[in-house]
């Protein structure tokens, strides 16, 4: 059931679950990079290309599906966005807290070890997740009126 007691698709329920997997697949094999600096080919494979390229089809069958849904089942797509961002909010938040990066950033701070270059990159992030809490709160602003 969505926030409003609607009742979501099965293509919506499949739609999140495959960006919930995606999601972990992605946090899979993360670690500080004192851990992920070594050279190791299998290591790379299977912690990184291997997950991501999963992880990117399965965020790519995922989007197929809620734009299935939306346009030929009808459902809401505004609701839909709210329940992936929470979703994807608390991959991120569980992820943080079980990575040694998340051990990390509680014992030195978030901006620890941070330069020009780094605050550079981190502007870039800053203006997308901008732009993404902009379509969520007038999703829900259009959702509410």
């Amino acid at each position: 059931m969505g926030v409003t007691g609607q009742k979501q698709s099965i293509q919506q329920v499949g739609a999140l679950f495959l960006l919930i997997i995606a999601a972990v697949l992605l946090s899979f094999g993360e670690g500080s990079s004192k851990r992920s600096s070594g050279g190791n080919p299998d290591q790379i494979l299977f912690h990184g290309i291997i997950p991501v390229l999963v992880a990117s089809v399965l965020s790519g069958l995922a989007s197929s599906l809620c734009q299935w849904a939306s346009q030929v089942k009808k459902h809401s797509s505004y609701l839909m966005t709210v329940e992936m961002s929470i979703v994807g909010s608390l991959c991120v938040l569980v992820s943080t807290a079980k990575s040694p990066d998340g051990e990390a950033i509680r014992k030195h701070g978030l901006f620890y070890g941070w330069t020009l270059l780094t605050w550079k990159f981190y502007l870039t992030w800053l203006h997308g997740f901008v732009i993404v809490s902009a379509l969520l709160v007038t999703a829900l602003l259009q959702f509410i009126f």
